[in-house]
Order: C-alpha cells, then sequence, then structure tokens
C-alpha cells in the first residue's frame, strides 16, 4: 500500500488536518493516511501532554483507512521523521511509505535532519515528500522529490489560532470537529 505519514503535534488536531487526510485518500494519493503524533519536537515547541494529543486524534479517525502510529510517541528522545520513516519501512517492507508537510514548513525545510545528523538531502533522496498549501505560504523553496499539492483547497485553520481563540473565550467550531471542542472543554484544554 502507498501510505502517507502525517506527523505534527496534534495540539489540537483540526479541521484542516482532516481536509488533508480526506484529500490524500480521494485523489488516490495514499491507500492509508497516518497521524503520527510527535512525542519531542526538534525545534523544542512546547505540546500538551500526548495523552490528550493522542485521545482527540483518536476522535477523528472513524475512517477504516485512517490510523494512529504511536512510535514517536512509545521511543525515547526527539521525534524525528526521517528515522520514524526509515522504523516504519524496515518493520512493513511490503508498503511504501512517504510524508505530508503544509507549505508553511518550507522556509525551513533545509533545517531538518535526523538524529546522526544527516541532513535534508539526505531524507528527500530516500523518501517522497506531499507539500499541502497553506494560507499565506507559497510553494517556496521546494526541493527535489517533493510534490506540491496545488488542486488541493488551501488549509486557514491552524491548532494556534484555536488554542488561542480557547484562551480569549471566543468560539472555535469553525476550527475542530465537535467532538474535539467537548473534549477539550471536558479537560480545560488551553485554559491558562
Amino acid at each position: 500500500m502507498k501510505i502517507v505519514l502525517f506527523g505534527g503535534a496534534f495540539d489540537p488536531p483540526h479541521i484542516g488536518h482532516q481536509q488533508i487526510t480526506t484529500a490524500l485518500l480521494e485523489q488516490g494519493i495514499a491507500d492509508e493516511v497516518w497521524y503520527v503524533p510527535a512525542k519531542e519536537h526538534p525545534f523544542s515547541k512546547s505540546m500538551s501532554p500526548a495523552e490528550h494529543r493522542l485521545a482527540m486524534l483518536q476522535l477523528i479517525t472513524d475512517n477504516p483507512r485512517v490510523k494512529i502510529e504511536t512510535y514517536e510517541l512509545e521511543k525515547k528522545g526527539v521525534s524525528y521523521s526521517r528515522d520514524t520513516l526509515d522504523h516504519l519501512s524496515q518493520q512493513y517492507p511490503e508498503h511504501s511509505f512517504s510524508w505530508i508537510i503544509g507549505s508553511d514548513n518550507l522556509p525551513d525545510f533545509h533545517k531538518w535532519e535526523d538524529s546522526q545528523g544527516r541532513g535534508y538531502q539526505n531524507l528527500l533522496a530516500n523518501y517522497q515528500f506531499y507539500v499541502y498549501p497553506r494560507k499565506n505560504f507559497p510553494f517556496e523553496p521546494l526541493y527535489d522529490n517533493m510534490v506540491p499539492l496545488q488542486d488541493m483547497a488551501e488549509i486557514e485553520a491552524s491548532s494556534t489560532e484555536a488554542r488561542q481563540q480557547v484562551r480569549t473565550s471566543q468560539p472555535i467550531d469553525h476550527l475542530v470537529d465537535k467532538a474535539v471542542a467537548d473534549y477539550m472543554q471536558e479537560h480545560s484544554l488551553y485554559v491558562e
């Protein structure tokens, strides 16, 4: 199968994540999409506890072709996309793996590396990356083995915006699934 890995903090997962996943499946780019929640972010991004992020992801994975891969949550140390891709390729040699990122990741993609210090060129030499459009982030720079999904609707929702809206008691129904919003409220997430 063609499996597209969708890594991120998912803090919280928003409707844009769901739109991307649906588009990958509907357009035949992926046979399955696996969400890969990060445990420790390489760029020291602060995140909510993993159990909450995982629970919210579980609320939006009702499609049998969408799964959650917990490898990064279970391993020690920082989460690197290359290490995850290598691990899953070895564990499931019958599948082909690629990764999807937002166009907002492109300006800093040259900083991506793995736990061995191998840079982004090595990553792209071994795996294909799909790039979905994020509002106000053009498809640049694009590197070899990156596929811009130019026909996909631009993603406007963001986890940052959802967290800010909660902090200021603003509605978030246009940003996250109702089940996620209910979970956030029940567990008082993102309220300072």
